[in-house]
């Protein structure tokens, strides 16, 4: 049943995607960023920077950034770079979801 509610969600809401461990990405056009949640019993945050490129019309994602989680003591507006940073699994288990969210968005991401 959450499977297919899932599924529905993910078709009809493009800026968003939830996946099967709880865990999930949003896009956030007014600070420019991808946020994603995990799927923890305690959901911890990191923020995923992008780049927009007039030439393209596309936005990417900044490959220079050192991805980290989100300080709790920070608030949710505000950008966050005192966290700890993702470990090798974390970022892998990241990148492979980023690479799912960005396909299903051809017209507004480079694909990564």
């Amino acid at each position: 049943m959450f499977s297919l509610f899932r599924q529905i969600y993910n078709t009809i809401y493009r800026s968003s995607h939830h996946f099967s461990d709880g865990s999930g990405l949003y896009y956030m056009i007014r600070y420019d960023i991808i946020r994603y949640y995990s799927g923890d019993g305690i959901r911890r945050i990191a923020d995923i920077p992008t780049i927009y490129n007039q030439a393209t019309g596309l936005s990417r994602i900044e490959s220079e950034a050192t991805l980290r989680w989100r300080d709790p003591q920070v608030p949710l507006g505000d950008w966050s770079d005192t966290g700890p940073e993702l470990s090798a699994a974390e970022k892998l288990d990241l990148y492979q979801k980023l690479r799912g969210f960005l396909g299903k968005q051809p017209k507004r991401f480079e694909p990564l």
